[in-house]
């Protein structure tokens, strides 16, 4: 069995041929989320010399399975939302028997009541929007294209509500592609496959093919420098605790944040090219009960103001092989801005479960008094996601693009695990071709 915390030895650096020659990899990916795994298992199933660094401990990025006692719960909810039947094959190929059917499709609230499917499931005509609508672009409005898809009524009473809590700005500013897809990548009408130690076991298990395959997979590894003269990539200085490495590469696969990588160019762009972008805020709190069951239902999306997480998810609905016998926890999915001013982020944890707990109560419903909550942590992520506002558009979009006029360097971003992992391939696949 792989799990989230199974330890794993660090490869040696890139190695040097019979003359001492140093040999650097054919492919550089920078990250370890799903999006660089994806990368890295593509090319070095392809016969790639390929080396993977992540500042963090362990792989995955966000999907990973944290452990505190007899609780695993991932951090926050991570669906491999499989549409294809050679993707649940692969699956099935890195997990064994441990790939495992949860027969629960992702939930919302409307009256107190839990109902299948989520507030954009909740639609006229049911069929998910394969593309945009003509003329869709970053510029549109998730709110002018969503009327105008679905009408008015439904875009204010079940889109507009949760979008907005989510990402905190008006569905005014939200760009259209951004919910439309959600619709369409993120459907899982009847259920979905799961790993059954949690997300992290499938980054695990990624992180192990890639070895099995030649690759290398560095954690705490970062990339310092990247030599970048004349608008090529020539070399990467690879940096581990108190060493440093400079290795000859042409193609570097991207899946950290590009705003981050800019920094490490040689020659870096100028000091004032690269402006500042909001971040949402996450805080997952996690809550003990004596019971085992609470909501019947694996994932939960509530657009209520009264209750402060968005999205809350039962973890032994998930799988049981995560949690003790007869207790659950539930994972509270709480999005706010990291600043000073944001109640929910200064809010300190015992404040900030107590505040959940009681909206548990009121309106939801789930319990009779508070007091039955037991808080394990809080996980608090100031960088979760950048806030998708078309104010900002242009703004998110320097770092890439800075990043794309450079030869050899190619960025993978996706969104929801499965589709960053095909993301990663077809990146990949592009960037080996360049160097062919």
């Amino acid at each position: 069995m792989a799990t989230a915390d199974a330890a794993r030895e660090d490869a040696a650096m890139p190695i040097t041929d019979l003359n001492g020659t140093r040999i650097g990899p054919d492919l550089l990916v920078i990250g370890a989320g799903p999006a660089g795994l994806g990368a890295a298992l593509s090319a070095a199933r392809s016969g790639a010399r390929v080396l993977v660094v992540d500042e963090s401990p362990v792989v995955g990025g966000l999907c990973v399975t944290r452990r505190s006692g007899e609780w695993r719960y991932d951090l926050g909810g991570h669906i491999p939302f499989v549409n294809d039947g050679d993707r649940k094959q692969w699956l099935a190929d890195l997990l064994g028997d441990d790939l495992v059917w949860v027969p629960r499709p992702v939930s919302s609230i409307r009256a107190r009541t839990i109902r299948p499917g989520r507030y954009l499931d909740q639609r006229t005509p049911k069929t998910a929007p394969d593309t945009p609508p003509p003329g869709t672009g970053s510029s549109e409005s998730a709110a002018t294209v969503l009327a105008a898809r679905f009408g008015r009524e439904i875009t204010e009473t079940e889109f507009r509500p949760y979008l907005e809590k989510v990402d905190g700005v008006p569905l005014e500013r939200i760009p259209a592609d951004r919910p439309l897809r959600l619709m369409h990548e993120q459907a899982a009408p009847t259920g979905f496959w799961f790993p059954r130690w949690g997300i992290g076991q499938l980054m695990d298990a990624m992180a192990a093919a890639i070895v099995r395959a030649g690759g290398e997979v560095h954690t705490g590894t970062s990339v310092a420098e990247i030599d970048a003269t004349g608008g090529k990539v020539h070399a990467a200085t690879v940096a581990r605790r108190q060493d440093r490495e400079t290795i000859p590469v042409r193609q570097i696969v991207v899946s950290a944040p590009p705003s981050a990588v800019v920094r490490r160019l040689s020659p870096a762009p100028p000091a004032d090219s690269l402006p500042s972008i909001r971040m949402r805020a996450v805080c997952i709190a996690y809550l003990e009960f004596d019971t085992p069951d609470l909501t019947g239902e694996a994932w939960i999306q509530i657009d209520d103001p009264l209750v402060p997480a968005a999205r809350i998810f039962e973890v032994p609905n998930w799988s049981r092989s995560l949690c003790p016998p007869g207790r659950t926890v539930l994972g509270c999915e709480c999005y706010c801005m990291p600043t000073d001013d944001d109640a929910t982020w200064t809010a300190d944890d015992a404040r900030l479960a107590g505040r959940i707990a009681a909206s548990l109560v009121d309106p939801l419903g789930w319990i009779d008094r508070p007091e039955r909550a037991r808080l394990i942590e809080v996980v608090r992520l100031p960088a979760g996601y950048p806030v998708p506002d078309l104010a900002q558009a242009e703004a998110a979009a320097v770092a890439p693009r800075l990043l794309a006029d450079i030869d050899g360097l190619h960025l993978a971003r996706g969104s929801a695990v499965i589709d960053a992992i095909r993301v990663g391939e077809l990146t990949a696949d592009a960037a080996l071709d360049r160097s062919r």
